[in-house]
């Protein structure tokens, strides 16, 4: 098990009821919600850290210019996006009988 230590934080009272609705839902105590929470921040920032690490094995001539980054960020973000609508409309679709 891993050793734990018990400390005192201060939350906002809107954002400590919203954590305890989110947190009973998920059925996680408060504690391992928020516990769950500062993880998933760590991971996030080594993540950033590892990309930060990559991008500067690259010249800045074979970096991407700040319009192909827009371009390529649009382009992640859209597909799963386009993707979910067009699975969505595929299965009203199939519900309602009409093709489309």
């Amino acid at each position: 098990m891993t050793a734990t230590e018990k400390i005192s934080v201060t939350i906002g009272r809107d954002e400590l009821a919203h954590a305890k609705r989110l947190a009973s839902h998920l059925g996680l105590s408060l504690s391992g919600f928020i516990s769950d929470a500062v993880r998933e921040r760590i991971r996030e920032q080594a993540r950033r850290e590892a990309a930060d690490e990559v991008r500067a094995t690259f010249s800045s001539e074979d970096r991407a210019t700040p319009a192909e980054a827009r371009a390529l960020l649009e382009l992640w973000g859209a597909a799963p996006a386009a993707a979910e609508r067009k699975s969505k409309t595929k299965s009203r679709s199939q519900r309602s009988g009409k093709a489309r």
